[in-house]
């Protein structure tokens, strides 16, 4: 209902999204490739050349796992203030106010399938048996995209209340990451730290992306299981508490 009634207004929300990001760059949209893969380029340099820890095509291990994470990251970090940054929008129209983070979520998320939509061609010509593994990468895409929604929701709603969160942000996405298999693979991690990796809700769809543009189809079926529950979790939480706490919005942004 949601979705029918204000798309026009969910779209237009979208594309100022993404026309702010990109405002007075030549290259737009592009920078949503371009980043990760620079990003991916020197941290393979840095792990083959310095640290010889892997050879090869390390590059496109790397970035299977920034293009998601940087969807993720970025979402997190533009939704928690996303209702405050909207605040003369919501006074002036009655909008489900849902339909903020919302938003901000759909803006990344078409930046990522962009990104994805030109790096496919980098992982086809290292293993062209790749292009039978695109159903597991739509459902990757699909799961991650419910889970970061899930959290955005929240994270905009918590953050309306204590906006204390969103100064020490940066820092915890920073923690996050180096917990997420990004830059390194499950088998580099030592023993004892291994249950911080698995016990890491990103961990997962890290890892689907992974067996999807790698083509490793070693422990899929889990990932998938795992992913899809974490992702319906995720969102009933953050829809729950996003509708306990909209009321209140109003008189504090």
């Amino acid at each position: 209902m949601l979705l029918s009634t204000y798309r026009e207004v969910l779209w237009n929300l979208v594309t100022k999204n993404l026309k702010a990001k990109y405002a007075g760059s030549v290259l737009g949209m592009l920078w949503a490739f371009i980043n990760p893969l620079l990003l991916a380029l020197i941290i393979s340099f840095v792990f083959t050349n310095i640290f010889k820890a892997s050879s090869g095509n390390f590059y496109l291990f790397i970035l299977s796992g920034m293009l998601p994470w940087t969807f993720l990251s970025g979402s997190l970090q533009e939704s928690a203030m996303s209702i405050p940054a909207n605040a003369a929008l919501l006074r002036q129209f009655p909008l489900p106010r849902e339909i903020i983070p919302l938003s901000v979520v759909l803006a990344n998320f078409i930046l990522l399938l962009f990104g994805f939509f030109a790096v496919i061609p980098l992982f086809l010509m290292a293993d062209p048996g790749m292009i039978f593994m695109l159903p597991l990468l739509i459902a990757a895409l699909v799961l991650l995209f419910v889970f970061t929604l899930g959290l955005s929701l929240l994270l905009s709603a918590v953050c309306v209340n204590s906006r204390d969160i969103t100064h020490i942000l940066n820092t915890f996405l920073m923690f996050w990451l180096w917990l997420t298999p990004v830059f390194y693979s499950i088998d580099m991690v030592p023993a004892g730290y291994r249950v911080m990796v698995d016990a890491n809700p990103a961990h997962p769809f890290i890892i689907l992306f992974r067996h999807a543009l790698l083509r490793d189809t070693s422990g899929s079926s889990h990932e998938l299981i795992t992913g899809l529950m974490l992702s319906l979790l995720v969102l009933a939480a953050g829809t729950l508490v996003f509708s306990r706490k909209e009321k209140g919005f109003l008189k504090r942004i």
